[in-house]
């Protein structure tokens, strides 16, 4: 069978014939908490935004044991940290405070014996040719030493390797530091090859880039109507020899072992899940960028939490705030959107090929304008008839995270969130051709898919209907699950 086949979004999906229903197996994605491990409080001059006045240290302990509290109930059997654990890795004088704080956090995982790995990510790095140092003090192999779920380290000890059961299946975690040298994708490689019989899910830091006009992996070769990109522009952490980046690591990884069932990463603030390249061709796992470091208090609690149901060949993921105490609308990142057009506008414009500096702001807001704003095709102010914001309350509470997102100073071309329709209908909504279509999409914080889990681990008696491979997005909206997008396989 075609391998490139697996993935194909439909309406619905059937599950194995003559299986029997078990709690699904949950886990959990922690993206870029260093805004936590930072400890930050109140400035109306701070970006990213923070209006705790207890701080942000508190965010990330309150998200590990908010795991603890509720892993049996919800099956969680593991959590991935998908790096920039810390802010200033780099920093003598400040990094120690952020590790002590970050080690707390995640010793309540360790303390309840939930398995976890970790990957590093460019702020947990130190200087020179000893980059791995404090990260490996504090996370290295000698922690997690002597626990069932713990099965190895790479060579540097950067990256790190899980083992679980779920049932009568076996599933696996494989964690890469950022920008992984070729030993440890060759480390990964074997565990790949040598565990044929598990579901594999790999966790690094720095994998997929999302500009919401275009998405891809870091280095891929990447065309699109605006042109063709082929995105570095952070470039590699400056300590990696041999660095392997997004793209690097799907040929060597990805394409070559059918049990990778998914690839997560954080770094790039996003949330983007990627089923098809830009023509069409149906992927060979599931990729899911997720990074909040750039909300209100570095993140305000959300992290993911995916399901995994075998028997109902279904694949699920919410992203939820235990501070919040609250499920991430698809309108959280469609409003930090347009806080990014502005704040981070030096990187866009750079990407896009305008003049960097203020003398271009001029035509770069004028494109904005032009690009992104009024869509004559589409009803005026059509968003608020969305469910998350056709009340008032929740209008108003939109309007105030936008004020929040620029510390109630609201540039002017920025205040008004109805405007902004094309880039809803570009990047956000489910079905560019109907403005009313609010299911979930591919930026969207929950969503589902029906996965045919045979085809990345043979499970003896599973069934495949007429053959095929069925994978369908659903999203869930007001806690009601819709229909969400159509693709149509290529060839």
């Amino acid at each position: 069978m075609n391998r490139t086949l697996r993935i194909i979004i439909l309406a619905g999906a059937l599950a194995p014939v003559g299986t029997t229903v078990a709690q699904p197996f949950r886990f959990v994605a922690l993206p870029d908490t260093q805004i936590y491990a930072e400890n930050l409080f109140p400035d109306p001059n701070r970006f990213p935004p923070v209006t705790d006045p207890n701080g942000t240290g508190h965010i990330f302990a309150a998200q590990t044991q908010w795991i603890v509290d509720n892993a049996a109930a919800k099956n969680i059997r593991y959590v991935g940290h998908l790096g920039d654990i810390v802010q200033h890795g780099d920093d003598p004088l400040r990094a120690p405070a952020q590790w002590t704080m970050a080690k707390d956090a995640m010793n309540n995982l360790l303390q309840a014996d939930i398995a976890h790995g970790t990957v590093m990510g460019n702020h947990d790095t130190s200087h020179g040719n000893n980059y791995r140092a404090d990260y490996l003090a504090n996370f290295g192999p000698q922690v997690f030493a002597g626990r069932s779920w713990y099965a190895g380290s790479s060579p540097s000890g950067g990256g790190n390797y899980q083992l679980l059961e779920h049932g009568d299946r076996n599933i696996g975690f494989i964690n890469f530091s950022i920008d992984q040298p070729q030993e440890e994708i060759d480390w990964a490689s074997d565990i790949l090859r040598s565990n044929r019989d598990t579901w594999f899910v790999l966790g690094t830091h720095r994998y997929m880039y999302d500009y919401k006009l275009f998405a891809g992996r870091y280095d891929e070769v990447n065309v699109t109507p605006l042109g063709t990109f082929r995105i570095n522009n952070d470039g590699p952490d400056p300590a990696v020899i041999d660095p392997n980046f997004g793209q690097q690591m799907y040929d060597e990884l990805v394409a070559p072992n059918p049990n990778v069932l998914m690839v997560h990463a954080g770094h790039f603030h996003s949330e983007y899940l990627r089923v098809g390249n830009p023509r069409n061709v149906q992927e060979q796992a599931i990729e899911i960028l997720t990074d909040y470091q750039d909300a209100r208090n570095g993140g305000d609690g959300w992290m993911r939490i995916y399901s995994m149901d075998f028997d109902a060949n279904t694949f699920s993921w919410d992203t939820w705030s235990p501070t919040l105490n609250a499920y991430r609308s698809t309108l959280h990142s469609f409003v930090e959107t347009i806080q990014q057009a502005y704040i981070q506008r030096e990187q866009i414009k750079s990407v896009l090929g305008f003049p960097t500096g203020a003398l271009s702001d001029a035509a770069y807001f004028a494109w904005l304008d032009a690009t992104l704003k009024n869509n004559p095709l589409v009803p005026d102010n059509f968003l608020l008839q969305h469910p998350d914001m056709n009340e008032a309350h929740e209008q108003a509470y939109f309007n105030a995270y936008l004020s929040d997102m620029f510390n109630g100073n609201i540039p002017t071309g920025f205040d008004n969130i109805l405007e902004w329709e094309n880039l809803w209908m570009f990047a956000f909504a489910a079905n560019q051709r109907n403005p009313f279509d609010f299911s979930n999409g591919l930026r969207s914080p929950s969503g589902f898919l029906s996965v045919n889990y045979s085809t990345y681990v043979p499970i003896p008696g599973s069934f495949v209907l007429f053959g095929s491979v069925l994978l369908a997005l659903m999203g869930r909206m007001k806690r009601g699950w819709f229909s969400v997008h159509r693709y149509t396989l290529a060839g």
